[in-house]
């Protein structure tokens, strides 16, 4: 009996480590998935880690919106830019953005890494959704 309860145990933790409930694994900007990835961006930003930039400006441009949320709040952390890019937007206006990320992250290499805002014009605003009736 008492193999039984250790077998099914053993089987649901395996079945709860798949389901990405906890990871196994250590956070990875490289990786593809969202459970490692996410904390390595959120250590990113934590730690002002200026070398995980092209890591994420290539993440914006992916297919979950939560690396993208991600991705964004790291670099904005790192660099104090945003470049208009909202995580949720279409798709083309995300790609407009990412296009700023990439010519500002070029110019800065140029630049020998020191990190400045490019003269690339305005941001466009972003839109402001109200709470609630006045």
């Amino acid at each position: 009996m008492r193999v039984t309860q250790y077998t099914v145990l053993v089987a649901a933790l395996l079945l709860l480590a798949g389901c990405g409930l906890f990871s196994l694994g250590r956070p990875d900007l490289a990786s593809e998935d969202p459970a490692l990835k996410i904390p390595a961006m959120k250590l990113a930003a934590q730690q002002d880690d200026k070398k995980a930039i092209p890591t994420l400006i290539k993440a914006l441009s992916s297919q979950d919106s939560a690396i993208r949320f991600y991705a964004i709040y790291a670099l904005h952390k790192i660099t104090g830019h945003r470049f208009g890019f909202i995580y949720y937007a279409s798709k083309s206006r995300r790609n407009v953005a990412a296009a700023r990320w990439k010519r500002w992250f070029a110019t800065q290499r140029g630049r020998g890494g020191h990190l400045s805002a490019p003269k690339l014009g305005h941001a466009p605003p972003v839109p402001v959704v109200s709470g609630g009736a006045s």
